[in-house]
């Protein structure tokens, strides 16, 4: 049971407990906002943002506390390294954590169950310290395929994140936001709810070194009556656990596949054998011939991305099999896009388990973007049309979390500080200084030539010059600071200058008191 609502008082013991099991990154951290959008239901819109400043100990009292946004954190820090890893499976209706758990104990997992918001799972893996995130990684997704969640995302996201180039990692909401009372809790094996000490007493017993986690193995599936010999590792998960309903045909598919893989000449007879071993009931004679003549063509493969295999897909460990995918494996894959929120935006994009920063353009144009990813991971991505590649990108666009960028990185903020520098600098003394290309205060308003003003930013190559043009910067000196072109005459000469009020930039506050809020402590 969870703590009552009257012993809903955070303990600071227990702070710095929760703190020291989800230590991530110092770099950034997640929140996820309401908007003043409704859904269909009339509840608030919500959306996710990354914000590059370091978690402290406030934010973790205030997420166990309940006050809102609850806390996001990054699991992978500066070294790439982790202390934990999670399994996000997010199904929303009806999802059953006391099977997944059942599942769990059954594989000798050494992992915890954890309600998400949404009513899925967020299975943890813990570890005492901070250990490689490639590591971490590469056994949850072991882990993952075994219990049938292989296209659930894992986090971290990404083996490696370059956060000197503005990189962040993805960020998780963690669980007990209001911790006396939250619906992220973890879960005993009864499905009821672990209150928070309770959890902690059960991270103590799931955690492991990184020795220990490197040393984890598993038990492999039995290959059934040596019919699955050299078989894909999903194939022979399915042939232990059966074919779910609905997914004979989809499955025997499978099955054509490999046997035509490892029987060439005699693969149409030997495809019947699979299936009265493994459909129940067995598909018919009829039903047979057709998926022999939708294999017999020139071109195929196994369907790695449908069910029922999909779910059990372990590529790594499929191109090692005989008669696995081989050179024919899954193609690398866009998994995430994360925006960084400066003028112009950067795209971090996680391409299999790297990370390629890109523009605007690179996103836009497939070959642009694999001569990136040839440049920053020494791939290139496969040939694919405008159209198909569109689709991708808006897809992946739609659920990207934009990483909060500091104002000096917004145009308007640039733009300010080098109309400040070029009105300040180097000041004219009187009005036939504009002439000579410098401006002229007087009375708290400036004057220069556009012209000049242009010159100078094209001369600092501080200003995007290729994107925004002189009109566009025109504009936004008329828009931003007020500012208006009047024609005159100085020393009997018509000239037409800007004028607007004078720019000058804040000095920058300057703490010489400690950190009242040291990160993580």
């Amino acid at each position: 049971m969870l703590r009552p609502a009257s012993e809903s008082k955070v303990v600071m013991s227990d702070v710095d407990k929760f703190i020291n099991i989800f230590e991530g990154s110092y770099s950034a951290y997640g929140q996820t906002r309401k908007t003043d959008e409704f859904d269909e239901r009339g509840k608030h819109k919500t959306k996710s943002f990354i914000i590059k400043k370091t978690p402290t100990k406030q934010m973790f009292m205030d997420h166990l506390s309940g006050k809102d946004p609850a806390l996001g954190i990054i699991p992978i820090n500066e070294s790439n390294k982790c202390k934990w890893a999670c399994i996000d499976i997010d199904v929303y209706n009806g999802f059953d954590h006391k099977e997944l758990i059942r599942k769990i104990k059954q594989h000798k997992f050494p992992l915890l169950v954890c309600r998400s918001k949404s009513g899925g799972a967020h299975v943890f893996l813990f570890t005492d310290d901070f250990v490689p995130a490639a590591l971490f990684r590469s056994k949850l997704k072991d882990m993952a395929a075994r219990l049938g969640y292989a296209n659930a995302e894992i986090f971290p996201k990404q083996n490696k994140v370059d956060m000197s180039k503005g990189g962040t990692g993805s960020f998780l909401n963690l669980p007990y936001h209001n911790s006396s009372l939250s619906m992220r809790y973890a879960v005993k094996d009864d499905g009821s709810a672990m209150d928070l000490i309770q959890f902690f007493e059960a991270h103590g017993k799931v955690k492991l070194t990184e020795d220990q986690l490197s040393k984890l193995s598993f038990e492999e599936d039995k290959v059934v009556d040596n019919l699955l010999k050299g078989a894909p590792p999903c194939l022979v998960t399915i042939a232990k656990q059966g074919i779910p309903n609905g997914q004979r045909n989809n499955a025997m598919y499978n099955f054509g596949v490999y046997t035509k893989k490892r029987f060439p000449d005699k693969w149409q007879i030997e495809i019947f054998k699979y299936n009265e071993a493994y459909c129940e009931p067995p598909l018919d004679k009829k039903e047979i011939d057709t998926l022999i003549k939708s294999i017999d063509g020139k071109e195929y493969n196994y369907k790695c991305k449908d069910e029922p295999i999909a779910s059990y897909c372990n590529s790594k460990k499929c191109v090692l099999q005989e008669f696995g995918v081989g050179d024919g494996g899954p193609e690398i894959e866009i998994k995430e896009i994360q925006k960084y929120d400066s003028d112009p935006p950067l795209y971090y994009v996680t391409v299999g388990e790297e990370v390629v920063e890109v523009d605007s353009q690179d996103l836009h144009e497939p070959d642009r973007f694999s001569l990136k990813c040839l440049e920053q991971i020494n791939q290139t991505m496969p040939p694919i049309g405008k159209l198909v590649w569109r689709k991708l990108i808006n897809k992946l666009l739609k659920d990207t979390i934009p990483i909060e960028a500091p104002e000096s990185t917004k145009i308007h903020i640039q733009l300010k500080e080098l109309l400040a520098d070029y009105i300040n600098k180097i000041p004219g003394k009187d009005w036939k200084d504009i002439l000579r290309g410098l401006s002229y205060t007087e009375e708290g308003v400036s004057y220069f030539k556009f012209k000049d003003f242009w010159k100078y930013l094209v001369r600092t190559k501080l200003w995007p010059d290729k994107q925004y043009s002189k009109q566009k910067t025109a504009r936004m000196l008329e828009t931003m600071f007020d500012a208006e072109e009047i024609p005159g005459k100085i020393n009997n000469k018509s000239v037409r200058y800007m004028s607007l009020k004078t720019v000058n930039l804040d000095k920058p506050k300057i703490r010489k008191e400690k950190m009242k809020e040291p990160p993580f402590a």
